[in-house]
């Protein structure tokens, strides 16, 4: 499917505006919808891991520090809070603190970060505890 779609985005990326020709292989058109089809019906968003992932790591700092490096290759993230401390999480570059973050994570509690997301994640404890993350590749 990959080639596919790569092929008709580059056959694609030629129009600038007005009238254009397109040359897109209509049976590469074709297979690429079927495919796309047969995924949103079986409800798969990304190709399935290959390795089964990284981790767990732990995660244990009252400062701001990194959860999860950007990784392009990341099909999904996800983070356990077994620490009695609130755990706050960033996604993104900014620094996380514990009145600035995206999601906050109290004692138990799990988050699945976004398969679409391949960025930076970071975080903060407020107070001791200890997270474990695994990264989906």
């Amino acid at each position: 499917m990959g080639r596919q779609l790569n092929q008709i985005l580059s056959d694609l990326s030629n129009i600038t505006s007005g009238t254009s020709v397109i040359n897109v292989n209509l049976t590469d058109i074709e297979a690429l919808l079927t495919t796309l089809q047969a995924d949103v019906a079986n409800g798969v968003l990304t190709a399935p891991s290959t390795s089964g992932g990284t981790g767990p790591s732990t995660f244990t700092s009252t400062s701001y520090g990194t959860l999860s490096t950007a990784n392009s290759g990341r099909f999904g993230l996800e983070i356990y809070n077994e620490g009695p401390g609130n755990l706050h999480v960033t996604l993104g570059t900014s620094t996380t603190t514990t009145t600035f973050y995206t999601v906050r994570l109290s004692s138990g509690d799990l988050f699945e970060m976004p398969v679409t997301y391949t960025g930076l994640v970071g975080g903060i404890f407020a107070t001791a505890g200890t997270a474990y993350v695994t990264s989906l590749t």
